[in-house]
């Protein structure tokens, strides 16, 4: 029998970094990356759970002691990029210098070979499915970029819900692990909205209860688990507020910072989560990975 397991992961990056700054004027802003990150781990320790952390190149290199202490604590160790740049914004060569910059970093920072990728902002939507390939090229094997949703800055709503191997525009395979959706359908069958269950400011904005409630329909009612994940900016409710081109941009990033932690809390009691690498062990195992 196939064991449903949830993934608890983390997109380590600085608060500033989340509110689509464009890495030219990062230098302006103090950093707080460890401010709310010893919260988390704290949670996370608590609760014994290990998490994947896809770790910004950027901030690793200024940062150095970041990533061998949380690989010393038994979590997985996985790439967000170097720039935090939407990567439809970015041409095939530069996604490809970036990616291969951080994950060289992060392997001789961590001492382990880095399997996986997320995009800043998900951003590998339909229109950037060529990263994928190159994802590919540059030994990665899983992929957590696509969620499965609408949002102004992402979303691939037609994509496949469920963890499980994907065919890249040249027609070989990565393993995708798409962020938590439920559907919720419409009148007709063939309509329907998939509703964002996955973290970040959506976390933020359901009542812990809806949570909740939406996770345990997830795993008794479609059989795969719940692919979270958080910021850890989102447990420093003390960073600075700044006004930001994008109003819904600021919205969603500041909205209910200090519900964060006693959430997070509540989800590390009720369900049981591995890191990435682990819950899908079996699957790279069998394709000879």
């Amino acid at each position: 029998m196939r064991v449903v397991r949830n993934v608890f992961s983390v997109d380590l990056e600085d608060w500033y970094q989340g509110l689509e700054i464009d890495m030219d004027q990062w230098g302006r802003y103090p950093s707080r990356i460890e401010k709310g990150l010893e919260v988390l781990l704290e949670l996370l320790d608590r609760a014994g759970v290990r998490a994947t952390f896809f770790v910004l190149g950027w901030q690793a290199e200024r940062s150095p002691h970041l990533v061998p202490r949380l690989a010393a604590m038994g979590h997985e160790i996985a790439s967000h990029g170097y720039s935090h740049r939407f990567v439809y914004r970015q041409g095939p060569e530069q996604f490809r210098d970036e990616l291969r910059r951080s994950k060289q970093i992060l392997e001789d920072q961590s001492g382990t070979t880095v399997l996986g990728y997320r995009a800043p902002f998900f951003s590998i939507t339909q229109d950037a499915l060529w990263a994928l390939d190159i994802l590919l090229d540059e030994g990665f094997i899983y992929d957590s970029s696509v969620f499965p949703t609408h949002n102004y800055r992402y979303g691939i709503p037609e994509a496949v819900r469920r963890p499980g191997w994907m065919r890249t525009p040249s027609g070989m395979k990565v393993f995708e692990v798409p962020l938590s959706t439920v559907r919720v359908p419409g009148p007709e069958s063939a309509l329907g909205v998939n509703l964002p269950l996955g973290g970040g400011g959506y976390f933020r904005l359901y009542p812990y209860s809806v949570t909740r409630a939406l996770g345990r329909h997830l795993l008794s009612h479609e059989s795969h688990g719940l692919v979270f994940y958080v910021h850890p900016w989102e447990f420093d409710t003390a960073q600075p507020r700044i006004k930001v081109p994008r109003r819904l941009a600021g919205f969603t990033h500041y909205h209910r910072l200090d519900s964060t932690a006693e959430k997070t809390r509540q989800l590390l009691a009720d369900f049981a989560f591995v890191p990435m690498r682990e819950a899908f062990a079996e699957e790279f195992t069998r394709a000879g990975l």
